[in-house]
């Protein structure tokens, strides 16, 4: 593991606030490093000098000089302290001359063939560990950034590389390989809404320079920061992310940003303050839970587990650190047991009680033990719950806040509503155009090979009469104006409706389609008369009206099924009455 991660567990087993000699002879003595380097005490102390002068995200602060303690302790920092440390002092015999020159490098001879070969069966070995196995080395933007902190100076990037080399801290290493390395690790950060890690600039001459990124509050924004940094080192920067040849693949549902880089910034941001307010939130729920009474902290426990589906919680055992509990809750096709110890205030949780509960699984019968408190799991502790035996499970520290959070219990939610660009939205409304503008090209073909073009159809059917106007009337409606008799008809009904087609059909004086249009505006006009002056039935005289309401009705009824259409004359008056006389009206 790193200086850092190294440091934080030996903290953690030690309990108190130690040197950084301490901490770091600690962590050799344990084999927590994955590479030492020469100087192992100066690179220990500058990483954690660096880590306790963060803005955000603090996991240790100074309590006096070149000395660390976990923030979780709550103890008082020293400002003072933190200016002081990390400060390495001159050393008065740099600037002594040396005690003799330069030597010169030996003239190349066949002798020396022997010592190539030996050379490079030391790189072999340098390359692969005891086993024989390739010997793994630490990432390169870890190194990297280690060794600019150690400098606390900027580096040109092949110096930087010579450096990384002889330290063999890298395998094969190249100034490109590192600059998209840096820029990977740049970017990784940003989307995890931290700020990068490295920063590029040219000095006077030119010269490309990476150094360390301050780290202070305010100032550029991390999206700011990394568009920085690619256009000083000459890589494409779009959309808010570093175009790396062979990048990583965005992960499951990550939606890259888009729009300039001051929106992506927007977006980011407000992901990402979303992420930390729910953490400081975490923080200071985790102590209340440490600061409530046993009694009370048992209670609010026993609502967030119901809260999460546990069922049956009922009283094991009761002692001075807190009761035990039984509860089940089903996973699946599985009903599980478990046996819950609740454990009062905030001190850091042991390999001890992590092994009496394992012991106790057996005797209240429980498939899974659940330890649950506010003070933090130590490194052994963690350990132990995964070792070999009956599964133990740690919600503890800032973990035991998010159960609480699941559950909804003890806060209060509110929803934040944040947007992001669907892609496979847009995609399916192109799609669904392209099939659109398919359907309108098939119709069109379509009424083509029917017969003339899609333009022409509109106007022939202008043109044509309409089926309507040529249909007979249906059988029950109301009698057709053609079947009464008019004052303007000059004739009978059958002449007005069928002659003029006959004598067109037979004479051949009304042919094609501009005497059928005329004869059909005629016909139309004479309807138009017939209504306006009232269809009156046969045989009628002029000044008689038609028949209406329930007299068309009785009229309707009496005509014979096939003849609804036609009009009925009315019955003939008695004999010894005289009739009206019927004469055809003028």
């Amino acid at each position: 593991m790193t200086f850092y991660e190294a440091a934080l567990r030996v903290l953690e087993e030690a309990g108190a606030p130690l040197h950084s000699l301490d901490i770091t002879k600690r962590a050799i003595d344990r084999g927590l490093l994955s590479h030492i380097g020469k100087t192992p005490e100066v690179t220990m102390l500058s990483r954690l000098a660096a880590m306790a002068r963060r803005p955000r995200e603090r996991k240790i602060l100074v309590t006096a000089r070149d000395t660390f303690a976990l923030t979780d302790w709550m103890l008082p920092e020293d400002a003072e302290a933190l200016t002081a440390t990390g400060v390495v002092e001159p050393n008065p015999e740099e600037d002594l001359p040396p005690y003799r020159p330069a030597e010169r490098h030996p003239e190349p001879r066949a002798e020396y063939m022997r010592a190539i070969g030996r050379q490079a069966e030391r790189e072999r070995k340098r390359r692969t560990d005891d086993d024989g196995k390739r010997r793994k080395f630490p990432p390169v933007p870890e190194v990297a950034f280690e060794l600019l902190q150690e400098c606390q100076a900027a580096l040109v990037p092949s110096e930087l590389v010579a450096r990384l080399k002889t330290g063999d801290l890298v395998d094969e290493l190249n100034v490109p390989q590192l600059l998209n390395a840096l820029a990977d690790d740049n970017q990784r950060r940003v989307d995890q809404g931290r700020r990068p890690n490295f920063v590029a600039a040219r000095n006077e001459a030119g010269d490309l320079q990476l150094s360390v990124e301050a780290g202070a509050e305010g100032g550029p924004t991390p999206v700011e920061l990394q568009q920085a940094f690619c256009t000083v080192v000459g890589l494409p920067f779009e959309n808010g992310r570093v175009l790396l040849k062979g990048a990583r693949p965005a992960a499951k549902g990550e939606v890259a940003p888009v729009g300039t880089p001051e929106d992506a910034a927007l977006v980011l941001t407000a992901k990402h303050a979303v992420k930390d307010a729910k953490k400081a939130m975490a923080r200071v729920l985790r102590k209340l839970l440490g600061e409530l009474e046993l009694g009370t902290f048992e209670k609010a426990c026993v609502r967030m587990l119901h809260g999460l589906h546990f069922r049956e919680l009922k009283l094991a055992r009761r002692s001075k650190e807190g009761p035990t509990l039984t509860g089940r809750r089903k996973d699946g096709s599985l009903e599980l047991r478990f046996a819950v110890r609740v454990l009062k205030g905030a001190q850091p949780i042991e390999r001890r009680q992590v092994q009496e509960l394992r012991r106790d699984l057996a005797h209240h019968g429980a498939h899974i033990g659940l330890l649950l408190s506010a003070g933090e799991a130590r490194g052994d502790a963690r350990a132990e719950a995964l070792a070999n035996g009956g599964l133990v499970m740690l919600w503890c520290g800032d973990a035991l806040a998010e159960k609480f959070f699941e559950a909804q219990v003890g806060v209060s939610v509110t929803t934040v509503e944040l947007y992001a660009i669907d892609e496979a939205f847009f995609e399916q409304a192109r799609v669904d155009a392209e099939e659109s503008q398919r359907r309108r090209e098939e119709r069109h073909r379509e009424k083509a090979s029917r017969g003339g073009s899609p333009e022409d159809a509109p106007s022939e059917a202008r043109e044509s009469p309409p089926d309507a106007e040529r249909a007979a009337p249906a059988e029950g409606s109301a009698p057709a104006p053609e079947a009464a008799g008019g004052q303007d008809d000059g004739g009978s009904d059958e002449e007005g409706e069928e002659g003029p087609e006959e004598e067109g059909a037979e004479g051949g004086e009304a042919t094609g389609p501009d005497a059928g249009g005329s004869e059909g505006r005629r016909r139309r006009r004479r309807r138009r008369r017939r209504r306006r002056s009232g269809a009156r039935p046969e045989g009628a005289p002029a000044d008689q009206p038609a028949p209406s309401g329930e007299n068309a009705g009785a009229v309707a009824a009496q005509a014979p099924a096939g003849e609804a259409s036609v009009p009925t004359p009315p019955p003939p008056p008695p004999p010894d009455e005289p009739g009206p006389t019927s004469a055809p009206a003028e």
